[in-house]
């Protein structure tokens, strides 16, 4: 299943009106906070923000319902799956066209996965197709086609894994299918379909009409998308940048109708007192936490993360920035929030043996610190082998938070001694250095998040694993490895649940991730919005099905 990089900033699209509109047009305007990406391919994608236009673009073989379950999208039905889990087989539906015309076949399923096999591949999902039979021959050797993938008929698509997957049945089903014709791919050659991120041609139920980075997006229904009776009623969509200090006040003069994921607790205050708007809120999949930079630099050693871990105040934080009962929670440990076998120990609301707990305990850190070496001077700082301890924070200036969370940070890790530096710059910026393999060295910390899609678990193996795509603090564990493919390579689910919960209690050990909060989802809306039915796997992207407009 696709993950999603939520890292604390999204972003917006054109400005609009969400009154009825010439021709009975009903336009929906959605505000966001920083800027898109633009790279629009459900293969390429990095950020929540760009995933919006993909979600509203694209379509896979599944989807989720608002109940939280896997229903059929472009298959026919939930797959046919072999006994030992190691067959999957899927059927089409039929009379599928893409917005440019062309028909939707089992040729554009294989190409999808084929391209993310492909030895020049420089997307982030090659973990959504390596566990299916032929992918190191055809990614590192010379083999000419992807045997994983079988095209047996025009509306049949059967996957053969190397091994089972216990998230296959979702990682497979929910990935968004591309047209084969409009990529036009050829082996190793992966760069010319790069090119095309910013112009999508998908099957779902919007086109991408106009996209520029400064302002935003605008979509409009596909004319080659056949919709069910009474769904997909708003027939644009402006999705546009605005400014945090005012995207309330666009929201109460109707030139923004619908801002997700809020966490602000003035902003959601002021919303609730005005009878012409409205507040949707629900738990959240996402995890926002502090990246140590485990490979380079002063968190390189593990002492140095776990001081930082116990000399953190995370619930002062929380305290004074989200203001609202029952807003925001210290989890438990690193992990999905909603994970259905994991999810109370990660959201903290039961103890498990063997978790490495971060609880607020100023003399526990300063004594691992005394241990590891670091002495403390005279000028309140702590030196070894005569460097000043300084941790580097890259911090992402858009976000509101970082204004709560940068003085406690700054003020607990001065408590025991460390020299504590914010850079605050662009979201892009932060994203792009800690990605950056050139970089390492240019910093030691940040804070970012992860948007887990699924009640999975497997989302923490794009994150924890050596090598993985999202493992920008570049943690590498072989235990923690081995725990984490042990969980994802079963079609047992006990046996999945045991080794998830043992590579969340390894985490809690080598603390390369330190869970800060977690959140109830807000969403703000004026309340001629209706049909909005959103959950924590089932945004306002899915919601816009059901979604229509009533006159002011």
């Amino acid at each position: 299943m696709y993950k999603k990089l939520l890292v604390c900033g999204l972003a917006l699209l054109m400005c609009g009106c969400s009154t009825k509109a010439a021709g009975n047009d009903q336009v929906l305007t959605v505000g966001l906070s920083s800027e898109m990406n633009g790279t629009f391919s459900p293969m390429y994608y990095q950020t929540t923000n760009d995933s919006y236009v993909v979600d509203l673009v694209y379509q896979g073989l599944l989807k989720y319902n608002k109940k939280g379950e896997l229903v059929a999208d472009l298959a026919k039905s939930l797959p046919k799956i072999s006994e030992d889990g190691k067959t999957m087989t899927f059927k089409l539906k039929k009379g599928i066209k893409f917005s440019d015309g062309s028909k939707f076949t089992s040729k554009d399923v294989q190409t999808t996965f084929t391209v993310m096999a492909d030895p020049s591949y420089t997307g982030r999902f090659a973990n959504n197709v390596d566990f299916l039979d032929g992918y190191s021959e055809y990614h590192d050797a010379n083999a000419s086609s992807f045997t994983g993938i079988e095209t047996p008929d025009n509306y049949t698509v059967v996957f053969h894994l190397d091994k089972p997957r216990i998230d296959a049945v979702s990682t497979l089903g929910t990935q968004k299918i591309c047209s084969s014709e409009y990529l036009n791919y050829k082996k190793g050659k992966t760069e010319s379909i790069e090119k095309k991120n910013s112009k999508p041609i998908g099957t779902g139920a919007y086109v991408l009409k106009k996209f520029e980075k400064t302002s935003g997006a605008s979509l409009v229904s596909n004319s080659k998308f056949k919709a069910k009776k009474g769904q997909y009623q708003i027939s644009k969509i402006m999705i546009k940048k605005t400014d945090t200090s005012t995207e309330v006040k666009e929201l109460e003069n109707g030139t923004v109708d619908y801002i997700p994921d809020v966490i602000e607790a003035n902003k959601i205050k002021s919303v609730q007192k005005n009878k012409s708007l409205s507040v949707d809120s629900y738990p959240s999949d996402r995890e926002s936490f502090i990246i140590f930079n485990s490979y380079a630099g002063a968190c390189s050693d593990v002492a140095i993360r776990k001081a930082i871990g116990y000399g953190f105040n995370a619930q002062e934080y929380i305290d004074n920035y989200y203001q609202i009962d029952g807003m925001a929670y210290k989890p438990g440990t690193f992990g999905n929030p909603v994970s259905l076998n994991n999810g109370k120990m990660i959201r903290n609301e039961e103890k498990a043996d063997g978790v490495t707990y971060y609880d607020y305990d100023v003399e526990k850190a300063n004594q691992i610190l005394e241990d590891a070496g670091y002495t403390l001077a005279e000028d309140g700082y702590r030196y070894k082998d005569g460097e000043k301890l300084t941790i580097r924070f890259l911090a992402n200036k858009d976000k509101d938070s970082l204004d709560s969370l940068i003085p406690v940070l700054q003020k607990c890790l001065n408590a025991i001694g460390i020299d504590f530096k914010a850079n605050t710059v662009e979201f892009n910026t932060v994203i792009n250095t800690v990605q950056d393999d050139a970089q390492t060295d240019s910093w030691d910390a940040t804070y970012l998040g992860f948007s887990y899609g699924s009640p999975d678990d497997t989302g923490i193996n794009f994150i924890l694993r050596t090598g993985a795509t999202n493992n920008f603090g570049r943690l590498s564990d072989e235990q923690l490895d081995a725990y984490l493919d042990a969980g994802m390579y079963t079609s047992d689910n006990d046996v999945s649940k045991e080794n998830y919960h043992n590579a969340l209690v390894r985490q809690s050990e080598l603390c390369g991730y330190l869970p800060v909060d977690s959140t109830k989802t807000y969403c703000l809306r004026n309340k001629n919005i209706k049909g909005m039915h959103t959950t924590s796997i089932y945004n306002w992207v899915q919601s816009i099905a059901t979604a229509y407009i009533v006159n002011k």
